[in-house]
């Protein structure tokens, strides 16, 4: 005989430290998750590429990057905890500048790919005119990270800014190991003083993203069913990330001509693909237009 009851069943509490261990556990399981291990850092840390080729990579890398203060803001928005909100707008602030418009995250990251295919194709690049593709996959991933960060689900929101601040670290570094295959078109100082976006990442400021990120998501799950919401922000966006790592690797892979050394300026004319605005265009992409 099946007995039933009309009480509701209870979620199966959680302590602090209970939901603090599940966090810390699922976190440090991003280094093993292909948005880490993934065959495009292979390749770029394995050798030069050509112009075209890097081209790709920065258009790619920057479409994603410059959306960052949005998915923080959202999430931002779609958090109750005082603290994981206060934590929260340090980070923001801390992509934003602290709030000086020339040190805004995307605008050094601008800088330093538009001087990187700048020496690499020898005259001056706009990275809104060169003529590589806007991926499919790094279209997916501006939009459905955006609808994850403005889940309805805090544990789920809180899921994704984890992943996204533990798939960071690792993937910075190895970018700028990929970006050291090209230290010989400047000289020692100046490559450094280029890489300020990367040491900025490598260093103190993505190492306290991390701390706060966990904190903040340990602090939204007082459940086992808390817990699984954070499980489906976290891998979700993971997800979302392997895959346009991976199709950028596909996409590097196609043997591309790398063509005249020194080609002629693209321009928004005869066909060049331009990236297309995203709606909910940031400020800082008016200050580095």
């Amino acid at each position: 005989m099946t007995v039933t009851t009309d009480r509701p069943v209870e979620p199966q509490e959680l302590s602090r430290d209970e939901a603090y261990d599940r966090v810390h556990a699922l976190a440090r399981g991003c280094a093993e998750h292909a948005a880490v291990r993934n065959p495009f850092y292979d390749l770029w840390i394995s050798k030069e590429l050509s112009a075209d080729q890097v081209e790709i990579v920065a258009k790619n890398f920057y479409a994603r990057v410059r959306r960052t203060p949005v998915r923080i803001a959202l999430a931002f928005l779609n958090m109750t905890d005082i603290t994981a909100r206060a934590e929260t707008v340090e980070n923001l602030y801390d992509e934003m500048g602290n709030g000086n418009p020339s040190k805004v995250h995307s605008v050094i990251l601008r800088e330093l790919l538009e001087t990187l295919l700048g020496r690499i194709r020898g005259h001056a690049v706009d990275l809104e005119e060169v003529s590589a593709p806007l991926l499919p996959s790094t279209v997916r991933l501006i939009e459905e990270s955006e609808k994850l960060f403005n889940s309805p689900h805090p544990q789920e929101v809180c899921g994704a800014l984890l992943a996204q601040e533990w798939h960071a670290y690792p993937q910075l570094v190895q970018l700028y190991e990929g970006i050291r295959n090209y230290r010989h078109l400047f000289g020692l100082e100046e490559f450094h003083e280029n890489c300020e976006y990367l040491y900025l990442h490598i260093g103190a400021t993505e190492k306290e993203h991390k701390v706060h990120s966990l904190s903040t998501a340990a602090r939204a799950c007082r459940s086992l069913e808390d817990i699984e919401h954070l499980e489906r922000g976290f891998n979700a966006y993971l997800g979302l990330l392997a895959d346009n790592w991976t199709e950028v690797h596909r996409e590097l892979s196609r043997g591309r001509p790398a063509g005249d050394p020194h080609p002629a300026p693209a321009t928004r004319g005869g066909g060049v693909r331009v990236a297309p605005r995203h709606p909910l265009t940031t400020p800082e992409e008016h200050a580095c237009a």
